[in-house]
């Protein structure tokens, strides 16, 4: 609150008319004695687990365990700690590879294992963390050598027959079988370009069916 209060001031010493800040406050259990010290109660046309305080505070509370646990809350459940955290991984690794909510959180959750591993002592919660994030980390990895593997087929194919069809680049780019991506990296660089086009559109073909 003194800080919420000092970036106020500062902000309207810059422009009076500025409209004031507000402070959102994240917490993953339910901090009793703050809403009851703040009068806070849920925030009318917002999910459960937000609350707003009277209107000069400008002061919100969000809690994270109490949140809906849904897609829509996903990145803010993974500021949480203990149970709320693991949900909302568990929620992560259920979202498809493309999921616009795991290329903005899988950069911060590996760099937060990083540093989690370096030399020194971890807490229960720490190695908690690493535990849960592993099967992420390897469904990264495994979708890092998919990815690698769809552009050097589409570099060989253009290497042996020129530029590839946007169809069949958008094909190979979209396939997310590693096996698949082999056999089409192999003939890629063996086969013919209508054996290539032939075998993309059986597996697309299948895929849709």
């Amino acid at each position: 609150m003194q800080k919420h209060l000092a970036a106020w001031r500062s902000c309207v010493a810059r422009d009076r008319a500025a409209e004031q800040p507000f402070l959102w406050v994240l917490s993953t259990g339910h901090p009793t004695a703050v809403l009851d010290g703040l009068r806070m109660g849920p925030m009318a046309g917002w999910p459960a687990g937000v609350y707003e305080g009277p209107r000069l505070l400008r002061t919100l509370v969000v809690v994270l365990g109490e949140l809906p646990r849904e897609r829509s809350t996903i990145l803010i459940r993974l500021m949480g700690g203990g149970r709320v955290l693991r949900e909302a991984i568990e929620d992560l690794r259920e979202l498809s590879e493309d999921a616009p909510e795991r290329a903005i959180a899988l950069g911060p959750l590996l760099r937060f294992r990083v540093e989690i591993a370096k030399p020194g002592p971890t807490t229960p919660e720490e190695e908690e963390f690493m535990m849960t994030t592993q099967e992420l980390v390897e469904q990264f990895i495994e979708q890092g050598r998919k990815q690698g593997l769809a552009q050097a087929t589409i570099e060989l194919y253009e290497a042996r027959f020129g530029p590839m069809p946007p169809a069949l680049r958008s094909a190979v780019e979209a396939m997310r079988d590693l096996a698949t991506l082999r056999k089409w990296h192999l003939l890629a660089g063996t086969g013919t370009r209508e054996a290539m086009h032939d075998a993309v559109s059986v597996a697309s073909a299948a895929r849709s069916s």
